[in-house]
């Protein structure tokens, strides 16, 4: 006979753990919404062979599709349908095609504005309040122009850009971000980090100008997190980087982005506050030493000359041989540097030879590069960095116009929209390139005008990106001025205040793998 007193509580405590659990499943709500803002009311919308690239970035997510645990809520709007924005539920659709979204429409809000902040507001309080969930991620996907802001639209706002304060205004006070994502260019900046720091948790962004074609990688993280839901924003934020590195290198594009820790942006401003208040009230006569720090200082690639890596900068200042031995300047440099490594989580780029410290910051080197008027409209003017900026332009600034003009040409090729003229400062065989001057494809005519006070040596070359992905590659044209005409490179010129060179003609030649190889460590 069995003993009923040992198997009557077994029972009990196994029916008791039944309902535990069953209680525990149905308490297990939404851990995550992803609140998607896909800005294709631009050229994104028909730069790939006349289809959408924005809605080739709703179709990565579509390969895996809302869960129970994570929903996904897209607002997209479209230049070929008028610039109507249509919000979605995204679900799990494979094998779409070009411009097609199967996934079902939760509204349509006819003809809206993307570069408005307002219509961004509202799509985040319709997201988190018919999704709601523990956590909220939100990606802005579209055109970026670092602390300038995100978002144009060609179609209702008359290619107008969300500033950095309205996007902060866009995301109401009772909503609580743990990860802003920018699959837009440029954002990664100190500038748009403090200014969102009370938004937001992590923010996860590219220094870069990022390609057209997705590399935000959501097969890979977004795949990871519906099958973890619980992830913490931290290890989504830094898998998210990893995603988007091996998406770049898999796709044979150039890429950078960082996870940044937005709680460490307070203690940054005050760092950078001290460094560059050090560095007006110490350089003395030593600005030519802070000018030379600039020059050596990664900037974003060709991209924007005016935003300059944080980190580097701050490290090559301690390398000069005056300024960099002032316990002021150096210790402001010291705490810079140690604040960036604090709040930077992780950083990859697979730009070879390109340090990136994960933050950029403003650092134009001339009154035409500085919009003053608009930059201390950011939150960042408590940082006092607007004048430093303001004594570094006045004090390196000045001299006479030098004026450089000429013709380039590729033979076999023609010009692409990506080639440019500059001026190669470098003493080793690594190019450094600064005063990036557009090259007119059709002619091939380029000028380069710049102020000079002192001796600057420096080769004249041409380059064209041939795919446009940043860095130089096989195939690609690279050339130099020719000026004793011996058909080597060996024309290191020296430069002086308001000299002319006219006729500084430059023919490409096409770049072997080999050479690219040493070649791509571009620097200002």
């Amino acid at each position: 006979m069995k003993n009923w007193k040992y198997v009557i509580p077994l029972l009990i405590f196994a029916f008791i753990a039944v309902i535990t659990c069953s209680k525990k499943e149905e308490e297990a709500g939404v851990s995550w919404t992803i609140i998607g803002y896909f800005d294709g009311n631009n050229n994104l919308d028909i730069s790939q062979n006349n289809t959408s690239f924005t809605i080739e970035d709703v179709h990565e997510f579509e390969d895996v599709g809302s869960t129970d645990r994570v929903k996904v809520v897209v607002a997209l709007g479209s230049l070929k349908t008028g610039g109507i924005v249509k919000y979605y539920l995204v679900e799990k659709h494979e094998n779409e095609l070009p411009d097609s979204i199967s996934s079902p429409v939760l509204q349509n809000l006819g003809t809206k504005d993307m570069s408005d902040p307002q219509t961004l507001r509202s799509f985040i309080e319709f997201a988190v309040s018919n999704y709601p969930a523990d956590h909220n991620m939100l990606i802005v996907d579209d055109h970026g122009g670092g602390w300038r802001g995100v978002c144009v639209d060609e179609q209702n706002g008359a290619g107008d850009m969300m500033t950095l304060p309205e996007l902060k205004g866009a995301i109401p006070d009772n909503v609580h971000l743990d990860i802003i994502v920018f699959h837009a260019c440029l954002m990664s900046m100190a500038e748009v980090a403090y200014e969102l720091k009370d938004k937001a948790d992590y923010m996860v962004a590219s220094e870069f100008t990022l390609p057209m074609q997705s590399v935000l990688g959501p097969g890979e993280w977004y795949q990871a997190l519906a099958q973890n839901p619980d992830m913490s924003a931290e290890e989504l934020a830094r898998k998210i980087v990893e995603a988007v590195y091996h998406a770049g290198e898999n796709k044979g594009k150039t890429v950078h982005m960082a996870a940044i820790d937005l709680s460490k942006m307070t203690a940054l401003g005050s760092k950078v506050a001290d460094f560059g208040n050090a560095l007006v009230t110490e350089s003395g006569n030593y600005w030519n030493e802070v000018l030379d720090a600039w020059n050596n200082t990664h900037y974003t690639q060709y991209d924007d000359p005016a935003f300059v890596d944080l980190r580097e900068f701050a490290k090559i200042v301690k390398q000069e041989p005056h300024i960099g031995n002032i316990p002021l300047i150096k210790n402001a440099a010291d705490s810079v540097v140690s604040c960036i490594n604090s709040a930077v989580l992780m950083t990859m780029t697979n730009a070879a030879g390109i340090t990136r410290g994960g933050l950029t910051i403003h650092f134009p080197s001339s009154e035409d590069q500085f919009d003053s008027t608009n930059y201390v409209k950011l939150a960042f003017k408590s940082t006092n960095w607007y004048s430093f900026l303001s004594n570094f332009i006045h004090s390196t600034g000045g001299g006479e116009t030098v004026t450089i003009s000429g013709t380039v040409t590729w033979p076999g090729h023609n010009l692409t929209a990506n080639c440019v003229a500059f001026l190669d400062t470098s003493h080793t065989s690594a190019i450094v390139g600064i005063l990036p001057t557009q090259v007119d494809p059709q002619t091939g005519q380029y000028t380069i005008q710049f102020q000079l006070q002192g001796t600057l040596e420096a080769y004249i070359e041409a380059w064209d990106d041939a795919n446009g992905n940043g860095a130089m590659d096989a195939g690609d044209g690279l050339g130099f001025y020719d000026a004793n005409g011996n058909s080597q490179w060996d024309d290191m010129l020296q430069l002086q205040p308001g000299q002319t060179i006219s006729n500084a003609d430059i023919t490409l030649y096409t770049l072997s793998g080999e050479e690219a190889e040493k070649l791509k460590a571009i620097k200002r």
